[in-house]
């Protein structure tokens, strides 16, 4: 009982019971910042690897040659970006009215900080397009 007394009277006891309280909730939103940093970084690099491969497509001579350069442009970025496995990245294609189309889709389940289950994330398909007219070849 002595002891009980003693420490609810020290300050270095009532710093401890504040400390557990608070820490959880603490460690909760280091978690969602992380993971909601991790989240915006994935969306701004499937936005560029979209952009990037309509901005290399516009220039081939035909639809074929145009979805090949959009599609290795996309490989090449998920190459350097460590953004995902290019197996659960998909890349699609389309022109129309002298347009490109390149959307590109991830599942970011497979991603490590958005797995925490203590943090409310938004939908796990993000999905970014990019859209170019095509360049009128001489």
């Amino acid at each position: 009982m002595n002891r009980s007394r003693h420490l609810l009277s020290n300050a270095r006891g009532a710093t401890l019971i504040e400390f557990a309280l608070l820490a959880p909730i603490l460690m909760v939103l280091l978690l969602g910042i992380l993971a909601y940093g991790q989240y915006i970084l994935t969306a701004h690099t499937l936005q560029q690897l979209a952009n990037d491969a309509a901005r290399a497509a516009i220039v081939a001579p035909s639809r074929a040659d145009r979805e090949t350069l959009a599609r290795d442009s996309v490989a090449e970025g998920l190459a350097g970006a460590a953004l995902a496995r290019p197996e659960t990245v998909d890349t699609r294609f389309d022109e129309q009215n002298g347009r490109v189309l390149v959307a590109v889709t991830v599942d970011t389940r497979d991603l490590s900080l958005l797995r925490v289950a203590m943090v409310p994330m938004p939908a796990p398909i993000l999905e970014r397009r990019a859209v170019a007219e095509l360049a009128e070849l001489p």
